[in-house]
């Protein structure tokens, strides 16, 4: 068993840092006006950055408008991509979220107020800045995906890797979304007490 834990968690830390190295390739081509680039970067990045959207915006519609702006000026900024300071998907994020909070603040009608975007962001958001973090720590991760339990590794290795939305995921698991649901949640809430009580680096990590 722990060898099929220790196995799943490289494999996923894998496939983390090979869907960093496709964006990034992809950003430098839309960098270069490649229109199939672009299309490409849309597909494999849109559905993320789309919940992010919707967790600031709180309306799939406003979530819509931001995502489609979002790109726009991932288009038209793709060169100052620095692969050096952030990962494609923290990059991409900051872009879409900065973007969200600038609807809220031209729709003052939205039923959101910004002044209470802070507290919002630090639960609501909190899942895309872990992953960011870990995407840039694929060792750590390795080893805090291992001392998860088997469905919930599964569950979030399907979310966060492949990118399945719940209801997929359930359907994959042959599961309710609702034990999918709590699968994610628990494990990441495990991921996150490991990475809290972490010692002092080894390796030349990130902490």
């Amino acid at each position: 068993m722990s060898h099929d834990a220790s196995t799943d968690a490289t494999i996923g830390a894998s496939a983390l840092d090979q869907k960093s190295a496709y964006l990034a390739a992809l950003l430098e081509r839309v960098s270069r006006r490649e229109a199939g680039a672009f299309e490409a970067l849309y597909r494999a990045s849109a559905p993320s950055l789309f919940g992010l959207a919707v967790r600031v915006t709180r309306t799939s519609e406003s979530a819509e408008e931001v995502v489609q702006d979002g790109f726009i000026k991932i288009w038209r900024f793709a060169g100052s991509y620095d692969p050096g300071k952030a990962s494609p998907s923290t990059w991409m994020s900051t872009i879409v979220k900065n973007q969200a909070l600038d609807y809220l603040r031209r729709n003052p009608y939205s039923g959101v107020y910004v002044d209470e975007l802070d507290e919002r962001n630090a639960a609501g958001d909190a899942d895309v800045n872990f992953w960011q973090e870990f995407a840039l720590d694929a060792e750590r991760l390795s080893s805090y995906l291992g001392r998860l339990a088997p469905v919930q590794r599964q569950a979030i290795a399907l979310a966060y890797f492949r990118g399945q939305s719940q209801s997929e995921i359930a359907h994959t698991l042959d599961a309710p979304v609702g034990t999918v649901k709590s699968w994610i949640s628990r494990g990441l809430e495990s991921l996150r007490a490991m990475a809290d009580a972490r010692p002092a680096p080894h390796h030349g990590g990130l902490y």
